[in-house]
């Protein structure tokens, strides 16, 4: 029976199939990419085919997961060692072969030390780089592979590779307000708490920087929110019409999206809006009669729960790579009154 396939194994495996495909041209010998020891991957009389063994044989912490819960994605670095088993091809010996297929290693990670790998379904970011390996520890680590016989190598570490739990943490619902209620004595007596909701400052993006967020709020009235809170089923979420005031880089396009908090899958993240241009600079909440709002429609009301609204912004970043730059979030929560 085979055993099943981790994360883990998978970013190996991605890694190896990126490098192969970095190092063999339509011009050159093909050379294998294997995964295992060097001494699995030593070759006997008999092949002909140049292999180059990859050896992850080193699994450390990243060292921001702290905090981390059993259900989330835990994140590692790993150390993987780049080995040629190169073969005679007339007139190019095997030794000199090894040095050029090392160097196209080295070549391929410089030029490219930065790639996407997708993951059961999600995307991760691996950076790969060149470390260096004292004699002694060169030594401890050959002494491991038996009768093989060195090779020139390389080492680098890749980081950060996921661990995927079979079971993901869901995140939680937020709070969206904070109140106090005082009684006088310890009857169950049925006493109303005064939710007041966090106090929005005056927000302008700092857009002198070309990866700049827009910053977002939510009009009600002539009051300026990050944070609302409904009964549901109640005249004031009947007569609510949400309107969002989004501040940026004048001209720059930005939708509107929205997520909800589902109990059995967490926050899920909706359609966006169709884009619209950024027309204020700044939200000033004494300012409020000027302002250039955005009509939004809430994706449910018909039930108690959380949803979150975001601008979003497309950014190119200098390698090409495309972002997605999120706002502030607003939050808007439906409840249930008790009887």
């Amino acid at each position: 029976m085979a055993v099943g396939l981790s994360s883990l194994a998978q970013v190996c495996r991605s890694v190896a199939q990126q490098l192969s495909a970095g190092i063999n041209a339509a011009d050159r010998s093909r050379i294998d990419v294997l995964l295992g020891t060097p001494a699995a991957a030593a070759p006997t009389d008999t092949d002909t085919n140049h292999r180059l063994n990859l050896f992850f044989f080193r699994f450390e912490p990243s060292g921001f997961d702290a905090d981390l819960l059993p259900g989330e994605t835990w994140l590692l670095r790993m150390h993987c060692l780049a080995t040629p088993f190169c073969v005679d091809e007339n007139p190019i010996p095997a030794g000199e072969n090894d040095l050029r297929v090392i160097g196209e290693v080295l070549r391929h990670f410089h030029e490219n030390p930065l790639f996407d790998l997708l993951v059961e379904s999600e995307t991760f970011r691996v950076q790969v780089i060149f470390l260096t390996l004292g004699l002694d520890q060169l030594n401890q680590l050959w002494a491991t592979q038996g009768d093989t016989v060195y090779r020139p190598s390389a080492l680098f570490e890749v980081s950060l590779a996921p661990v995927i739990p079979r079971v993901a943490a869901l995140p939680p619902a937020l709070t969206g307000a904070i109140g106090l209620g005082v009684r006088a004595t310890m009857d169950a007596t049925a006493v109303g708490i005064a939710a007041t909701p966090p106090e929005l400052p005056r927000l302008q993006p700092d857009t002198r920087q070309a990866d700049w967020v827009p910053a977002l709020c939510l009009v009600d009235g002539t009051n300026c929110r990050q944070s609302i809170s409904l009964p549901l089923g109640s005249p004031q979420l009947a007569a609510f019409a949400p309107r969002a005031w989004v501040a940026g880089a004048a001209g720059a396009p930005v939708s509107l999206r929205w997520e909800t908090w589902e109990p059995a899958s967490g926050w899920v993240a909706q359609a966006p809006s169709a884009p619209f241009a950024i027309v204020d600079t700044v939200i000033d909440p004494d300012a409020v009669a000027g302002a250039t709002l955005q009509n939004t429609a809430l994706p449910f009301t018909d039930r108690a729960g959380q949803m979150l609204l975001h601008a979003e912004r497309s950014f190119v970043r200098f390698d090409g790579v495309v972002l997605t730059l999120r706002s502030n979030p607003v939050l808007l929560t439906l409840f249930e009154v008790a009887p």
